[in-house]
Formats: C-alpha cells, sequence, structure tokens
C-alpha cells in the first residue's frame, strides 16, 4: 500500500470519533420555502396521462389490408397478424411513431385479443383502430365491416 493511501485512511479513521461527539445538526427550516396550491376541480384532469391509463370505449373498429406494403412502424406483416393501425389522431409523428409497437388489449362482441400498434391509419376517427383481417376475423367476420369495440394500453 502506498503511503498517501495509508496517510489518507488514518487521518479518516481518526476524524471519525470527533464527528461524533460534535452531536446534531440544527436546520433552520425557515430558510426552506413553502408552496402552497389551491387546486380546484377533479384532480384527474391536473395529472398527466400515461399510455398505461388511457382507453378507448365505444371505439370504432375497422379491417384493412395490411400486407400491402411496410408499415408506418417500418417492418411488413401477414393478415393473420394480431397487429393494429392505431388513429392518425393518437399516432403522434416521428418515425417510428411513439406508440409504435406498443401492446393493447382489445374488446369486441364480448371477446377479448391482446394486439400490438404498428401503423398509422390517417383516416380512423379520434379512438379507433384499422385491425388486421385475422384480428377483426376474431371478433366477427369481415363482412360485418365495422365493429364498436374498446381498447386500452397493456
Amino acid at each position: 500500500m502506498r503511503f498517501s493511501t495509508l496517510f489518507t485512511a488514518s487521518l479518516f479513521t481518526a476524524a471519525l470519533p470527533l464527528a461524533a461527539m460534535a452531536g446534531p445538526v440544527a436546520l433552520d427550516t425557515s430558510l426552506i420555502p413553502t408552496l402552497s396550491l389551491n387546486i380546484t376541480g377533479p384532480l384527474s384532469t391536473l395529472l398527466p396521462v400515461n399510455d398505461l391509463d388511457k382507453r378507448d370505449s365505444n371505439a370504432r373498429l375497422t379491417y384493412y389490408d395490411i400486407t400491402v406494403g411496410t408499415t408506418a412502424c417500418g417492418k411488413n406483416y401477414k393478415a393473420s397478424d394480431y397487429v393494429v393501425a392505431l388513429n392518425g389522431a393518437e399516432f403522434g409523428s416521428g418515425y417510428p411513431g411513439p406508440h409504435c409497437f406498443k401492446k393493447i388489449s382489445i374488446t369486441a362482441n364480448g371477446k377479448t385479443a391482446t394486439a400490438q400498434i404498428v401503423d398509422k391509419c390517417p383516416g380512423c376517427p379520434k379512438g379507433g383502430l384499422d385491425l388486421t383481417e385475422g384480428l377483426f376475423e376474431h371478433f366477427a367476420p369481415t363482412s360485418k365491416g365495422v365493429l364498436t369495440g374498446s381498447w386500452k394500453y397493456v
């Protein structure tokens, strides 16, 4: 061991008993600023909402042919994959979009399925989803065309 390391360790060890004898330190709390809030209205409107809190009920669910090209998230999929296109209002901007590859749970016609957001649906209303044909058929035949359901992030 080098002399400087040994000397530093000895000094530290010698200072410990002196620090213990000093006793508690008083804190002048008058120097700490206080903050008071006057909150009116429901607290839920003031708190930030993250994706896990996001739920859409009465959502319009349609289907589309996902095999025609690369999705807005940059990947290719089959019609049987349980993936969706999120409405343009919620999808966000940038590449890939901020909701790419997030998982959601969809409920319609008394059935539930988990899917992944992989595309953007510019024609879907806020809260709406475009499902692959395979995912849509989990809930109803494609001849139905449009379903009403709910979904949430998982």
